[in-house]
């Protein structure tokens, strides 16, 4: 009978287009759970009803690798920067 230890990994999913980073011999997650050079996104909102009354939490969180990341950095840039400000 032989026994094998196998490492613990971890694979992270970019939540746009599904690309996948395997964190091999891991020790533990990487900080904030995001590969080097990934971004985690986060936009914190609140769902209103007709009347004004917060009812929900709207808000959402992705994980996205570095392509992924500099397409929504620079259209996040390009649509502030349209509105003036």
């Amino acid at each position: 009978m032989g026994i094998r230890e196998i490492p613990t990994s971890y694979e992270y999913t970019c939540d746009a287009c599904a690309f996948k980073h395997i964190q091999e011999n891991a020790h533990g997650h990487y900080g904030d759970s995001r590969p080097p050079h990934w971004t985690r996104l986060k936009i914190a909102r609140t769902a209103y009803d007709y009347q004004g009354n917060a009812v929900a939490d709207s808000s959402f969180e992705k994980l996205l690798c570095p392509k992924c990341s500099e397409v929504v950095f620079k259209a996040a840039n390009e649509a502030i920067g349209a509105q003036g400000a």
